[in-house]
């Protein structure tokens, strides 16, 4: 009798008025609190509860058609609205309307306007005047939807699949699932958690995005792009808490919070990688902007948009999982401002990856990198070293080049400059660690870590600063503007991102980044000569080799990275972003004098290379495929992206565009001449090792003669992949010449393996020809 009344009372008062959203769903959550036990309390508008193992959402009649985020925890989210049609209620995703005027389209595609996610029949005995309620089972455990742009159908085995949980917070339902996930050959069960949370009602201003800084669009699946979009970075609500202050204390500081699971031994290590980031937000004027807690006591440790959470996922302990080296961040967002409303931070790299990552570039000037295993305050300082950097993504910054191709080379091998810029200008580069300083310089271990440079602080400043002068997004435009001219003449604050490819040494990655990449190489090699000295070192205590091949692997990746360092010298730009009001050069090719020495290096030091490489001390101790084998594989990769299609028309462009006259041929002229040295001397021996090199150059180079681009109507883009008539015949031209030397040494060589080669060669180019 006591619900009854309530209704009814409940229900005249908001017969005699219009009422607004919130208090109807007030009203509603006091009749369900009185009503239905198992429901609780929310303020979200949307209650729910399990019976007989099915899922009773229960809605409130004022939430239809109000937009919602619908979010498959560390997989995507979608705005949605519920609406009722007759005797159903249906749910819809919707396109987003930006703060700033336009809409955000789903998956990218301008022409979705609003995709069906499910309809539901209303339970009508279990509904009233004030609430809705259905049966959504099929909606978190069978139904296949499309989290992002790029997302790929899953096969769930609904037999083996169920809904475990139902928990309420904050303005958050949130559903825990077990889904079995058939993959055909196998299944695998994994936890997928749901939630329904309410977009916050008070707006943040947008910040303006602009593609000279390193920031994602508030939709982060359309992030990666060059155009100037009239779009929101992504980024936290940071208001002050005294206005006029030039350094406050935020409203309410960036709060992560550790999972139960996290190792105590590590916490402290990535507390520091965190709050690494807090000069950043004093220089944009708060003090005190990040804080990072154990998770108070009775909160659920699962997922939520309501908590930050620091997750420990590197699978410590189970065999296999030692492989992993990536860690990550998830982010959930509001479209429509750009505003992060909370951030994951997934630690998933393995203790061995980030160890042997290290040892193979540090351990000749960090003595704890020459023991195996090492101690853990360096593997806490790795720790904290990733931690930096996913805490980037958390606070809207993306992967990319940062100031790249810009520190002076010596200055990587000065301490005072490390201790206040480090080797690289920003954690968010995939720089690494400092394997150019040398043993004599004496640089503390500490400083070969990477670290949180001077751009991350700028990139901060940039997208965190309060202008209160400033009334809307575009008011704040020129102030913005001005912050980045300000700094626009000093190369290491210029960002470039390497969506459409590789295009020079400002925007390559796994290499020291600075503005000599043939001398950092050069002391990257010594260096790595030494390495191999101490492998035999480290593996002395092992039960096996295992630790000797992988890091004798390991070595020759890094070795690989560098050369492509270099490489990236050959047909390389240096990029610098411009807004419409600049006038100079976005892209400027790299000079003729520094591609001629690129190419001498990696003719030097790639396609020959030094015995302490090919055939270590310890080569009797690895199989095949562990030995000079990879060492190969590296090298013809290196041959194929130097005679790239893209490499040769940028080659060409500056032939046409920039007056580096007959570049093009000078370089295919200089490769040849020095792969095919052996040529001059009849008598010179050709190893193997140049026979395989010699052979897929003249595959190569014949494939390019060969290419026939298979339509007229191609795109543009299409067509970049096929080379020009222009590259083509420098190509057939190289190879004519190669032809007439290869003819007159076989004519003078005798029968043996040697000439067997070159004829070979020589059928493969007459082929061609």
């Amino acid at each position: 009798m006591k619900v009854i009344k309530i209704m009814f009372w409940i229900s005249s008062i908001a017969s005699g008025r219009k009422r607004t959203v919130h208090r109807a769903l007030a009203l509603s959550a006091l009749l369900l609190w009185v009503a239905c036990p198992l429901w609780g309390q929310a303020n979200n508008g949307i209650g729910a509860y399990l019976e007989d193992n099915r899922l009773l959402l229960v809605l409130d009649r004022a939430i239809m058609e109000e937009p919602m985020l619908f979010v498959r925890h560390h997989k995507g989210q979608l705005t949605v609205r519920w609406s009722q049609v007759g005797e159903q209620v249906v749910l819809t995703q919707h396109r987003v309307r930006s703060a700033l005027g336009e809409w955000i389209p789903i998956d990218a595609d301008y022409k979705i306007e609003e995709r069906v996610l499910g309809k539901f029949k209303v339970i009508k005995e279990k509904s009233n005047e004030v609430t809705l309620t259905i049966d959504a089972t099929e909606l978190v455990l069978a139904n296949d939807i499309k989290w992002f742009a790029y997302d790929s159908p899953e096969r769930i085995d609904l037999r083996k699949s169920y809904i475990y949980k139902v928990e309420k917070l904050d303005g958050e339902t949130i559903i825990r699932t077990k889904r079995t996930k058939n993959s055909g050959t196998s299944f695998r069960t994994i936890d997928v958690d749901f939630s329904f949370y309410q977009l916050p009602d008070r707006p943040m201003r947008p910040r303006l995005f602009d593609h000279r800084m390193g920031y994602y669009l508030e939709d982060v699946w359309d992030a990666q792009r060059t155009d100037n979009y009239k779009a929101a970075i992504m980024r936290w609500r940071m208001e002050k808490k005294d206005p006029r202050s030039a350094l406050s204390e935020p409203v309410a500081p960036i709060t992560f919070y550790f999972h139960p699971d996290v190792p105590d031994v590590w916490k402290p290590y990535i507390r520091a990688g965190i709050l690494a980031w807090s000069a950043p937000f004093e220089a944009a004027g708060f003090k005190n902007a990040i804080e990072v807690r154990d998770l108070p006591e009775g909160v659920p440790s699962g997922h939520s948009v309501t908590y930050s959470m620091i997750r420990w996922e590197n699978f410590s302990g189970v065999r296999g999982s030692e492989k992993e080296s990536g860690s990550t961040a998830k982010m959930i967002v509001d479209q429509r401002r750009g505003e992060i409303l909370k951030a994951d931070i997934l630690i998933s790299s393995s203790v061995r990856s980030l160890v042997e990552e290290y040892v193979v570039r540090c351990a000749p000037m960090d003595a704890r990198a020459q023991r195996y295993p090492v101690p853990k305050s360096l593997v806490g300082e790795l720790f904290q070293y990733v931690t930096s950097h996913e805490t980037g993504h958390a606070l809207g910054l993306m992967d990319g080049n940062y100031g790249e191709y810009a520190y002076p080379m010596e200055k990587i091998r000065d301490v005072q400059w490390l201790r206040k810029m480090g080797h690289t200008p920003s954690i968010m580069n995939y720089a690494r660690h400092n394997y150019i300083a040398q043993p004599e310089d004496s640089i503390p271990a500490s400083l070969l870590l990477q670290k949180v440079g001077p751009m991350d602080l700028f990139q901060i400043k940039w997208g965190y600063s309060n202008f209160p002068r400033a009334t809307s997004p575009l008011e704040e435009r020129p102030i913005l503007d001005s912050i980045i001219l300000a700094y626009d003449s000093i190369p290491w604050y210029r960002f470039n991102a390497d969506w459409y490819g590789r295009i020079g040494p400002g925007n390559t990655h796994e290499a020291v980044d600075n503005r000599d990449p043939i001398s950092s190489t050069e002391l990257g090699l010594r260096n790595m000569e030494k390495v191999m000295g101490l492998l035999p070192k480290l593996n002395r205590d092992q039960p096996d080799d295992a630790l000797l091949k992988r890091l004798y692997k390991k070595t020759l990746e890094l070795w690989f990275h560098e050369m492509r360092h270099v490489l990236s010298l050959v047909g390389g730009y240096t990029i610098h972003y411009r807004s419409g009001t600049q006038s100079d050069a976005v892209y400027t090719p790299i000079s003729m004098e520094e591609q001629r020495k690129a190419l001498r290096f990696l003719l030097q030091n790639a396609f020959e290379v030094p015995q302490w490489l090919e055939h270590p001390s310890f080569q009797y101790r690895l199989d095949e495929i562990s030995g000079s084998d990879m060492l190969l594989v590296y090298q013809l990769q290196l041959l194929s992206e130097l005679l790239g299609v893209s490499r040769m028309g940028r080659l060409e462009h500056m032939e046409g565009n920039h007056h580096y006259e007959a570049v093009l041929w000078e370089m295919i002229g200089m490769l040849q001449e020095g792969l095919f040295q052996e040529l001059e001397d009849p008598r010179a021996d050709i190893s193997p090792r140049r026979q395989a090199l010699q052979r897929a150059y003249i595959e190569t180079m014949s494939s390019h003669v060969r290419s026939e681009s298979p339509s007229s109507r191609l795109s543009t883009e299409q067509l970049q992949r096929f080379p020009s008539q222009y590259v083509k015949s420098e190509c057939r031209f190289g190879l004519r010449q190669l032809q007439k030397k290869m003819e007159m040494v076989v004519a003078e060589l005798e029968d043996g393996q040697q000439k067997e080669h070159l004829r070979a060669c020589l059928n493969m180019i007459n082929t061609c020809l």
